[in-house]
């Protein structure tokens, strides 16, 4: 018997991103140089789309045992897909615009 159940949601992930953004934020209010910056963008980058994955994971493996889920797969695929094709120096201006 496991030692903890299974996940229904992506919940670290979701811990990471969170995370990451409030890291990328901080390093814009500290006025850090735009190299350390652009390094902390790519990063939040990478876990939104690792955890619109992890949303995905979650969707197949409630597909696959035949249970209904409030997720929504486009919106994940599509998140995925924006995500990776968005610039840095694009995810760098929206954050600041939320500050």
């Amino acid at each position: 018997m496991p030692s903890f159940a299974p996940r229904n949601e992506p919940r670290k992930k979701k811990e990471e991103l969170e995370l990451k953004k409030l890291i990328l934020k901080n390093a814009i209010l500290n006025g850090l140089t735009l190299e350390i910056i652009s390094k902390k963008a790519e990063i939040y980058k990478t876990a939104i789309v690792s955890y619109n994955k992890a949303i995905l994971h979650v969707i197949k493996d409630y597909e696959w045992k035949n249970k209904t889920h409030s997720f929504n797969k486009e919106k994940a695929t599509r998140e995925i897909e924006i995500w990776q094709n968005k610039k840095v120096e694009t995810i760098i201006t929206e954050i600041k615009n939320q500050l």
